[in-house]
């Protein structure tokens, strides 16, 4: 007898049939839900089938190393089925090392096994696919006659997006299937026996929704908003509620700033479900602070229901044991996590990050913030939510104050997948809500020095100040400070600040009557603030819309103030090219118009027409591109990236967590660098992308992991950490503690 794995808790080793029956019972079951439980099966029930040697044996024992069992079972895949095996075939291969590339022929070369060494210097465990299959019969084990796979039709149609997340969901099916028999299997005292974790928790809509409508009336009679924020808060929401009932597909939710999207997304998200018996909701957010204030405001709405039924899954959530489990496959009822971790794992070739993918189809996907999508990501990230509406039985919905019409990219989309990219609004015209919302005046000037800006912050008693670079924002800063008469609180908000840092100066301003606060574009959004007064230099309009919902939030006054202006001509910098780009089609359209009404939803589609129409050149990425014309899952996975690779994080001694960086800094020293040590140093680490000759790099000491470099490094300067501005570079030191000096 030949076995899978060693001795489990009892002391009893698990046959391979066994495994490869256990196996497939589960990937049978996952691949269900999208209609494929026979591919799931053979998929199953072939993907261990190269353990079925005296080599793999020894590798059991300890001796033997480096031995692929996968390929035996990819090519034992691919033999049986021919085309409908190819989708199970990669994913059989790729089970250990990840998903390679989809090219039939170039699949069929790869599993041929010529030489007895893979080209990933492997021993094959065998080569004989009969002798194995042999084996496979005398243990009574069958595979389906036949099987039906949607890989091939798109594959033949060069909808390559499409056919690739096909492998990828069937892939994740199949991993966690594998993990998840393994762990049980160890877990178990018994012969043959399985000791599986606790399955999560069962959504159950109807019960949730009743606990929400409480919830809100709970809410507005303790309610501090004026009547008339609170009648369009209750409008969303109550539309939402009723767009729930809409059959599945893709939606947009558009509304202004303030305006209580939140809940409202969570009353369509749970209406949905009840009414299409959907399994999961799957709230997507691009910035930790919304994330978690999100995820507080749904454990408060649900605090009689358990704490497995909201999932807060990012690099920063502490997590105990039971949810971490869940985390590991997305396991939940309802999941609040970051664009990064879930759109990044639709283009993923690695076991880890696909694991949860399977878990995604027959769900709902509320995308807040939509118009963070990279432009030269959105074709791919459109086409692939597209493909998990139409193919895997999800709805999604794209909520934002500023919502891009996207649908400009339907033809594009639509050579990638077969219904492209056609929303729907959940909002009726008729609410006007951004009409209502007017609770602010807007004036546009032209170029403006720092120093008259600064004068006029500092005449203010509570005012906001939002400009485009970091430099930008220390000289504001300084000019402010350097104001007389300056009574009350000055604060300056960047991310040169670590994310402890920034929450603790969002704090102290939210707990200050009248204070002033110079800020770059971190704090546009998800940071819930409000300024009688707010000035910004001119950027794109989006940016423009989330600054200028920090004034007047709570509509307590009449109207809030907000000045547009653009800096001196010298200084009139951006962050990158995109954000450039967007902050020229504004000033384009103030040369036509004179002034743009920021509640106007009209002027925000005219402004993105005129961003994505005349930018569509720039937005093609040649090196994703071809990654998908080869099929190839490795560069796939590479090239898209919603954050460069090139950023650096550099762990900084903040004074409030100095115990916390010691003992970070002594870990890293003696080799303890781990994914707990990446968990408790995010907060004390700022991102810094290194330029050619960069000073700051002779005070960073590399963290390292088996004598090789990590992208981590610790500050080994605490001089150059500032209690007030964060990460300072070397020739700025002396300066900037000027800026403290008081």
């Amino acid at each position: 007898m030949y076995y899978a794995h060693k001795e489990n808790k009892g002391g009893f080793k698990e046959p391979v049939c066994e495994h490869l029956r256990e196996t497939a019972k589960l990937v049978a079951q996952f691949s269900a839900v999208w209609g494929r439980e026979a591919e799931g099966k053979a998929t199953g029930k072939l993907h261990d089938i190269g353990k079925y040697t005296a080599l793999f044996d020894d590798v059991l024992e300890g001796k033997a190393h480096h031995v692929d069992h996968a390929t035996p079972g990819a090519a034992a895949m691919l033999m049986r089925y021919k085309a409908a095996g190819i989708a199970g075939a990669l994913a059989i291969q790729g089970h250990h090392d990840g998903l390679q590339i989809g090219v039939s022929g170039h699949l069929k070369e790869s599993l041929k096994m010529t030489q007895p060494i893979s080209l990933q210097n492997k021993t094959y465990s065998s080569r004989d696919i009969p002798a194995l299959l042999e084996w496979f019969r005398k243990d009574r084990l069958e595979l389906p006659d036949t099987i039906y796979s949607d890989y091939p039709a798109e594959y033949m149609a060069h909808r390559q997006v499409a056919a690739m997340l096909y492998v990828r969901m069937l892939f994740s099916a199949l991993v966690d299937a594998d993990f998840l028999a393994t762990e049980a299997h160890y877990a178990s005292h018994e012969k043959g026996g399985y000791h599986y974790r606790p399955a999560g928790a069962v959504l159950k809509p109807n019960i949730l929704l009743t606990s929400l409508l409480n919830y809100m009336d709970s809410l507005r009679r303790t309610s501090t908003a004026n009547e008339e924020i609170n009648s369009l808060r209750n409008d969303l929401f109550n539309a939402c509620l009723n767009g729930g009932k809409k059959p599945k597909g893709i939606y947009t939710l558009t509304a202004p700033t303030g305006a209580g999207k939140t809940l409202a997304m969570l009353a369509f998200a749970l209406q949905h479900a009840a009414t299409h018996q959907i399994r999961r909701i799957i709230f997507v957010l691009p910035y930790l602070n919304i994330i978690e204030q999100n995820a507080q405001v749904y454990r408060e709405v649900f605090k009689d229901w358990g704490s497995t039924l909201i999932l807060e899954d990012h690099s920063q959530a502490e997590l105990p044991e039971e949810q971490r489990l869940l985390a590991e496959n997305w396991d939940a009822p309802i999941i609040v996590t970051t664009t990064i971790r879930f759109f990044e794992g639709l283009f993923a070739n690695r076991s880890s990050p696909c694991r949860r993918l399977h878990n995604i189809a027959n769900s709902i996907i509320l995308f807040d913030e939509a118009q963070s999508i990279p432009p030269p990501l959105a074709v791919y990230t459109l086409a692939a939510l597209s493909y998990l509406v139409d193919r895997f039985g999800c709805s999604t919905v794209f909520s934002t104050a500023t919502q891009p019409p996207f649908e400009v990219f339907h033809d594009k989309v639509k050579q990638h997948t077969t219904k492209g990219w056609q929303p729907n609004e959940l909002i009726p015209k008729e609410l006007n809500l951004f009409q209502r919302t007017r609770k602010i005046k807007v004036s546009w000037r032209s170029h403006e020095t720092w120093e008259n800006i600064a004068k006029e912050i500092a005449k203010k008693p509570q005012a906001l100040a939002v400009v485009n670079t970091k430099k930008q924002a220390r000289t504001l800063y300084q000019l402010v400070k350097e104001c007389p008469n300056q009574d009350e609180k000055l604060f300056f908000l960047s991310t040169d600040m670590c994310p402890a840092h920034r929450l603790k100066v969002i704090q102290e301003v939210k707990e200050q009557s009248k204070c002033r606060l110079i800020s770059t574009q971190c704090v546009e959004a998800g940071v819930d603030l409000d300024f009688p007064v707010v000035w910004r230099t001119l950027g794109p309009l989006e940016a423009i819309v989330q600054a200028a919902g920090r004034c007047n939030r709570q509509g307590l006054l009449p109207f809030g103030k907000v000045i547009v202006f653009r800096p001196p001509k010298e200084d009139e910098r951006f962050p990158d090219p995109t954000y450039g780009k967007g902050a020229f089609e504004v000033q384009v359209m103030l040369e036509r118009y004179g002034e743009l009404e920021l509640n106007d939803p009209e002027s925000i589609r005219e402004y993105y027409h005129r961003f994505f129409l005349d930018n569509l050149h720039r937005f093609d990425k040649v090196n994703l591109a071809k990654a998908f014309e080869e099929y190839d899952f490795l560069k796939v996975a590479h090239e898209y990236r919603w954050i460069p690779d090139t950023t650096i994080n550099i762990l900084v001694p903040y004074s409030e967590e100095i115990e916390t960086f010691d003992e970070l800094r002594y870990l890293a020293n003696v080799g303890e660098f781990s994914r707990d040590w990446i968990k408790k140093a995010r907060p004390l680490s700022v991102g810094y992308r290194l330029k050619k000759h960069d000073k700051l790099i002779s005070y960073l000491d590399p963290v390292t992991i088996n004598d090789k470099r990590t992208d981590w490094f610790i500050l080994n300067s605490f001089e150059l950490y500032n209690e007030r501005l964060g990460l300072v570079k070397p020739t700025e030191e002396q300066h900037a503690y000027g800026y403290i000096a008081d």
